[in-house]
């Protein structure tokens, strides 16, 4: 009888531990979820709702079992988040492609439109984990018992990134490289460096690949437009094939380099050393490489050696043939704030997509990422309305000024004509001295950086880049006090002159003179001489001068 009580007695203690073992749901939330991915699934974030997954602890399981991913593609690949199905459900869950960094290779070559691996911005997941969600799953994802050992936590050791090594070109499309450049030892590099494209066509671009060097915090892709030369006394893009430095080995700023980053428009980048993204089905970024693209690749090297740094970029383009909706940049800056002295200041600036998007009834957005420099805090960005005040909707947020998140919105944001972004920064200012907007890491700034498309079909939304002749047209207003437009079409890439003259032909002022690209433009003349002196009323020549064609037109000033 002794011997059965002792037997008795082992068993009583082994199922009275194993009841106090946690249940393994409970585990995965507590430890891996709330940790690693409440910041953006959680009630009320856009994040959580833009995925259709809020991984709260009183919603996450419902949220997950046997759930359709909002993720079109993962959908009609038949997934579910997770299923209950054990080791079936494994192949099948979308949850575990998401995370699975160790398949990092198969995520990025087979499923591009799955999106980005997860957690974003963050290290990936322990393998510990991993093995610990991957048993649970295996196990049929119950939300009660304890179906995966706890000591898999013990292993805290996670998935790096292959060696880097170059991309292969794409077979339709452009290649960009970018180094290899050193980053001397103990110092921070960030750089730029313009290229020139040899082809004057336009480009349309569905997918973009990125591989880094190891060491690098971030690289991003610019292009520029016609605003830098019209709103700025520039006369010419950076010089080609130059690295630009930020900032000298003391720490000091280059002006030189800072003088362009206020008109840079943003096509992509990324933080992660191995990035691939494919646009929407049937959607194509339009570029025009006369603008060029200007690599922004930032370094970190802490070690007491000199380290270096390389980038591959690659733009896949398909024909225009291909493209349903033509995707545009979006851009908006917001220069109107001051930053009292030791201070917290929240700043908030709305725009209006019939004020700010002229020519476009709806925008469908599909990638957003903030700018502004270390005083920042935090930068909201809310979808608002017109008519309906109270509707304020946060659509995106960062928490760390150096490491702004790039969000893809799959399905993409719709925008009406009455609806627009409130951006909401908040700056601790912790100098003696007020801050303004600036191009040094001691001003500021507040920039949403984006892509967008249409509604219409292409049929309707694309509009011809291309004038069928080189036309003058008259100045508007005409007459005028104290500045008119003058507008011109320019049928193909040109040098451009265009100048003022009185009656005598005695040369006023030149306006412009240097390469356009064709299109529709237009100038204001201000009533100046090239003096910087006001003009008194009379009548006056306008001349322009493209591809050896000269067309002139008179035009009458009043004081």
């Amino acid at each position: 009888m002794r011997c059965f009580s002792k037997i008795f007695l082992v068993i009583s203690i082994g199922l009275s531990l194993a009841q106090e073992e946690p249940d393994t749901w409970n585990i995965i939330q507590d430890s891996i979820f709330t940790p690693n991915c409440i910041s953006c699934h959680d009630h009320g974030l856009y994040f959580a709702e833009q995925s259709d997954l809020i991984l709260a602890e009183d919603v996450a399981y419902q949220e997950l079992i046997n759930v359709v991913p909002n993720n079109t593609a993962a959908a009609d690949d038949g997934l579910t988040l997770v299923g209950t199905d054990g080791i079936v459900s494994l192949y099948n869950s979308f949850l575990w492609e998401k995370i699975n960094a160790q398949d990092f290779e198969h995520f990025y070559d087979d499923h591009p439109e799955y999106g980005s691996l997860m957690p974003l911005g963050v290290d990936f997941l322990t393998n510990g984990q991993l093995e610990y969600i991957r048993q649970w799953i295996i196990a049929g994802a119950p939300d009660s018992g304890a179906v995966a050992d706890v000591n898999l936590l013990g292993d805290t050791t996670r998935f790096r990134l292959p060696e880097f090594e170059a991309l292969e070109p794409p077979e339709n499309g452009i290649q960009l490289h970018l180094g290899p450049f050193e980053i001397a030892p103990q110092f921070e590099r960030e750089l730029f460096y313009f290229s020139e494209i040899d082809t004057s066509d336009l480009i349309y671009v569905n997918k973009v690949e990125i591989t880094m060097a190891p060491g690098s915090h971030h690289f991003i892709l610019y292009t520029y437009d016609e605003d830098l030369f019209e709103e700025t006394l520039l006369q010419n893009f950076p010089e080609t094939d130059v690295y630009r430095d930020l900032r000298n080995l003391g720490g000091e700023e280059n002006i030189s380099t800072l003088v362009y980053m206020p008109w840079m428009r943003f096509i992509t980048g990324t933080q992660i050393r191995f990035f691939q993204y494919s646009f929407p089905e049937g959607v194509a970024l339009r570029l025009d490489p006369f603008y060029g693209f200007d690599m922004n690749s930032h370094y970190v090297n802490y070690t007491d050696e000199t380290t270096y740094g390389e980038v591959y970029a690659n733009l896949h383009t398909v024909s225009l043939t291909e493209v349903s909706h033509v995707a545009e940049i979006l851009q908006l800056n917001n220069t109107e704030f001051s930053l009292a002295p030791m201070e917290t200041t929240f700043v908030n600036a709305t725009y209006w997509v019939g004020d700010e998007f002229e020519g476009y009834d709806n925008l469908n957005v599909f990638q957003l990422q903030s700018h502004a420099h270390q005083k920042n805090l935090e930068f909201r960005v809310y979808k608002r309305s017109e008519s309906d005040p109270n509707y304020r909707e946060m659509i995106y947020m960062a928490l760390d000024w150096e490491h702004p998140p790039i969000i893809n919105y799959d399905p993409p944001i719709s925008f009406n004509n009455d609806e627009g972004f409130e951006l909401e920064a908040i700056y601790y200012n912790n100098s003696q001295d007020t801050t303004k907007f600036g191009f040094l890491s001691t001003d500021e700034m507040m920039i949403l950086f984006g892509l967008f498309y249409p509604n219409s079909e292409l049929a309707s939304n694309i509009k011809d880049p291309v004038p069928q002749e080189f036309s003058l047209y008259q100045n508007f207003p005409n007459p005028f006090n104290p500045s008119t437009t003058i507008s011109y079409d320019l049928k193909r890439t040109s040098n451009v002159n265009l100048s003022i003259f009185d009656l005598s032909g005695k040369k006023i002022i030149t306006l412009l003179n240097r390469k356009q690209v064709a299109g529709k433009k237009s100038f204001t003349w201000s009533g100046l001489n090239s003096q910087g002196e006001h003009m008194g009323s009379g009548v006056y020549i306008y001349s322009i001068t493209a591809d050896k064609i000269s067309k002139s037109k008179k035009m009458l000033l009043i004081k």
